[in-house]
């Protein structure tokens, strides 16, 4: 306005919407008025035009879409009046602008680059003569500004390219040379200047490049790598979440996710091909591509992001993404995006939690639909009827494994076998399937293993068909399918575990109950309610496996759902135990006998993982009822551990017992105190520290533990059984060394990505035992003077050395988290179904799998192996210094 007062016009007139038609019509007026003049007098239109769109939006008269729509047809008619003002006198060629990015999809801002591409028939020449006038003549400076900015970077080989090229030459590239991206960028593309004619055959030319028949899983691959290197950029780096466009969260987040859902599905359904970013949120939400709400938070995320970016570049009309640092800047920012100081928080308290938010749902979202790339209904994907029948028992859709391979399926063809298997043909179970699958497979293809995940589903439902609760809990019950889904996609040993109890699929219906952890006193009620149905101990030995693997998928399921961590996981398991302990002791001791479970190792600290055996030793009283008490255990062990129809309840283990296993299977307390006391051997003693009454006699296995406890922890303690101790040590190592050099069948170690080093995460260097034997030989060494430093656990035990100086506080942090980290990998990889849970996989996709479970984003097998290896070189230093220094 100051420089141009007579603009005060546009401002008194009727401020109606700007289209292209009414833009062109100015510029050719004013270019007749000034015809030596162009770029003055295209600048000129393009400010006042400016002008009228931003009092419109400021105005509440145009919102932020129809105002970038707006900007847009600004561009439009004026792009349209500089090619032919600068085609005129060239000769010999028709041209054409191709707009791309924001301009070619309708969402243009205040101040933006304008990107565009030339298409020319005729005379190199020529074209490139004008091209080269049309550029010069918009970015021109004059005293009403520039008109636009133009980039034609976009071009095949950009800056070192011919400004244009002919149909031909344009075919010719993407047919041999093109990357992903370049297609990905052509679908913003829109003839805009210029010969109409030769834009229409340019998009024709373009069409079967940016949709294909098949899209190479590659392409996906790259447009995610693409988008990873835009967040690493260097505005990123410099104004991390202040950065709008490029950040975690920003418009690029938006843009590209739903970019990526269009050229997969786009293929087959032409609705999805609009260059606009919320049209095309219209048309994915509106063929189920994603869901309404989703679609919905994009798009209000959307305008919000839009709107921010409108009120900044509009204080001083320069190009900016970034919210500003000082408080005063975002506190104008906040108040010009439509915020308001209120009683309970100001404008810019408003603001900046409005942003967080914005940013946190959309990079959920993002992260949800762009790295696992579909969507919530698979029936809608592509042709409406890929999970419909035809009517003779099959399914229709021939693009079916395409949209599964797009999902994340390895091998699509054997997925839809699965499919078919599941849903197709007339039966009660198919229908339900049909109706289904389009919540489940999203979930599957989500899940560390997508392609195990849908044939375990195959396999639970094939396998339970007989059994009524199975369809009616999935049909009363939609949400449990989606948990059976996230679950059988990363454990196949749940799957398992399931398939031979159908009731366990009923009990997840109850998710409310699900999210409770159950106590030791919880499973005591139901184990005790088991034997006490009689049917002697078979009953119970039945009985009793059923409960253990229930349970133990109970607590699978709310692992591998984020409702149970470690320590909760681990406090499940053992109470478990301990409860099938009790009952079982319950059936088989006889009056007249005092039999004291104890436990040692993983059952004694309370820390059992899904693979754990239960160490135990037995204790009885009296002396007299030796022979009673033997048989009890001896029935105890069988009862427990036997295998029958229903399986194995758990390994019991009682080997570390005095003597191991040439001594009897129980002593007497007195007996029990002598051997320690005489013959026990430092490491005898050392498993003692994990000792914990766990079922059977409580006064008699308190009594044990008090009694022993004199003897574990001297003051002080004795030279030679710290020395011992770590001899064994040493011994355990170097023993494992020449094991695992001479091990049949153990993998070649080679270079390449499918080849890593196979890592024992429980006893390899560095792993759970290096923190067990570490806090165990501390607790051998000051136990005796400080009772604190007593009892089981790994973790208390690392607490309370760490409360004493034993460990400075940065030394059990590492022993902490390592040792955490290694029984959250153990146990993942029980539940993936691994035959050695203590050994890492050595083919890459395996760690990849194996990461995933884990909760690392794909890839992430890198991240995690390198988390992995610093957590078990921190373990072992802090190991080398405590154990052999103390």
């Amino acid at each position: 306005l100051a420089t141009d007062p007579e603009a005060l016009a546009v401002l008194a007139g009727d401020l109606e919407a700007l289209d292209a038609a009414t833009v062109r019509g100015r510029c050719d007026a004013v270019l007749t008025e000034w015809p030596d003049a162009p770029a003055v007098a295209l600048a000129r239109v393009q400010a006042r035009g400016l002008l009228r769109v931003a009092a419109r939006d400021l105005l509440g008269m145009a919102d932020t879409p129809a105002a970038t729509g707006e900007l847009s047809a600004l561009a439009d008619g004026v792009l349209s009046a500089a090619l032919e003002t600068s085609a005129a006198g060239t000769g010999g060629a028709r041209v054409a602008v191709v707009a791309m990015g924001k301009l070619g999809g309708r969402e243009l801002n205040y101040v933006s680059d304008v990107d565009v591409l030339f298409v020319h028939d005729g005379d190199l020449g020529a074209a490139t003569r004008t091209a080269r006038r049309f550029l010069s003549l918009l970015a021109e400076p004059t005293p009403e500004g520039r008109a636009y900015e133009v980039d034609a970077n976009l071009r095949p080989e950009g800056r070192d390219g011919p400004l244009s090229r002919t149909l031909d030459a344009y075919d010719a590239y993407y047919q041999r040379w093109a990357r992903p991206w370049e297609f990905q960028a052509l679908l913003k593309a829109r003839p805009v200047a210029g010969d109409r004619a030769l834009g229409d055959a340019f998009l024709a030319l373009a069409e079967p490049y940016v949709w294909p028949d098949r899209l190479d899983p590659a392409a996906v691959d790259e447009i995610q790598r693409m988008k990873g290197v835009v967040e690493g950029s260097r505005q990123v780096r410099r104004d991390g979440p202040r950065q709008l466009k490029l950040a975690p969260g920003g418009l690029r987040d938006i843009e590209f996710a739903v970019q990526l859902l269009q050229l997969v599905h786009g293929r087959h359904d032409r609705s999805l091909r609009s260059a606009n970013t919320l049209a095309a949120l219209t048309a994915l939400a509106g063929g189920g591509y994603v869901d309404d709400g989703d679609a919905n938070l994009f798009a209000d995320a959307y305008i919000f992001l839009r709107t921010v970016e409108h009120r900044l570049q509009l204080r001083r009309l320069v190009r900016t993404h970034t919210v500003p640092r000082a408080d005063r800047d975002r506190h104008r920012l906040a108040r010009a995006t439509g915020f308001r100081d209120i009683p309970a928080a100001t404008a810019l308290q408003q603001f900046d939690r409005e942003y967080a938010r914005v940013q946190a749902a959309v990079r959920r979202l993002h992260e949800q639909l762009f790295y696992r790339p579909l969507l919530s209904r698979f029936a809608q994907l592509g042709a409406d009827d890929q999970l419909h029948d035809r009517g003779d028992g099959t399914l229709a859709g021939d693009a079916a494994a395409d949209r599964l391979a797009a999902l994340g399926f390895a091998d699509p063809v054997h997925a839809l076998s699965h499919l078919h298997a599941l849903a197709g043909g007339v039966s009660r179970r198919a229908q339900l399937f049909r109706t289904l699958l389009p919540a489940l497979l999203p979930t599957l293809a989500a899940s560390a293993d997508p392609d195990g995940g849908l044939a375990a589903l195959r396999s639970l439902a094939e396998r339970l068909a007989g059994a009524p609760v199975f369809l009616r809990t999935l049909r009363d019950n939609p949400p449990v399918g989606e948990l059976l889904a996230q679950v059988l996609g990363r454990s196949r040993r749940v799957g398992e575990w399931l398939e031979r109890q159908p009731d366990a699929v009923g009990a997840l219906a109850d998710l409310p109950a699900l999210a409770r952890p159950l106590t030791v006193a919880d499973y005591r009620r139901q184990a005790d309610g088991l034997v006490r149905r009689g049917g002697g101990e078979p009953a119970a030995a039945d009985g009793l496996r059923r409960l253990r693997r229930r349970e133990a998928a109970r607590t699978a399921v709310r692992d591998l759902t984020g409702r149970a961590d470690l320590a909760g996981v681990m406090a499940e398991l053992t109470g478990l135990a301990q409860a099938c302990l009790s009952a079982a002791a319950a059936v088989v001791v006889p009056d007249g006998v005092r039999l004291a479970v104890i436990g040692l190792g993983t059952l004694g600290a309370a820390e059992l993982g899904y693979s754990s055996d239960l160490d135990v030793l037995l204790v009885f009283e009296p002396a007299e009822a030796r022979t009673e008490a033997l048989d009890a255990v001896e029935r105890l062990l069988r009862l427990l551990s036997g295998v029958t129809p229903e399986g194995q309840a758990f390994r019991v283990d009682v080997n570390l017992r005095p003597e191991g296993k040439d001594g009897p299977l129980a002593r007497t307390l007195e007996s029990s105190l002598a051997y320690y006391e005489r013959w026990g051997e430092p490491w005898e003693l050392q498993a003692l520290t994990q000792a914990r009454p766990v079922a059977g006699d409580a006064a008699l296995g308190d009594a044990f533990v008090e009694e022993v406890s004199g003897l574990v922890y001297a003051d002080p303690p004795p030279a030679t059984r710290l020395q011992a101790v770590r001899r064994m040590k040493a011994r355990v190592e170097r023993e494992r060394a020449g094991e695992g050099a001479r091990r049949p069948g153990r993998p070649r170690v080679t270079r390449g990505p499918t080849a890593a080093v196979r890592t024992d995460v429980k006893l390899g260097t560095g792993g759970m035992s290096d923190v067990e034997w570490t806090v165990q030989l501390l607790q051998l060494a000051g136990g005796g003077a400080d009772p604190g430093l007593r009892g089981p656990g790994t973790l208390r035990a690392v607490e309370a050395c760490g409360q004493v100086g034993l460990l400075d506080a940065r030394e059990a942090q590492w022993l902490r988290d390592g040792w955490t980290l290694l029984g959250r990998v153990r146990n993942a990889l029980y539940l993936g179904g691994a035959r050695d849970a203590d050994r890492l996989p050595a083919a890459r996709e395996d760690r990849e799998r194996l990461a995933r479970l884990l909760g690392y984003p794909r890839p992430g097998a890198q991240a995690f192996t390198e988390d992995l290896e610093r957590a078990m070189r921190r373990i072992r230093k802090v190991h080398e210094r405590a154990f052999y220094e103390t």
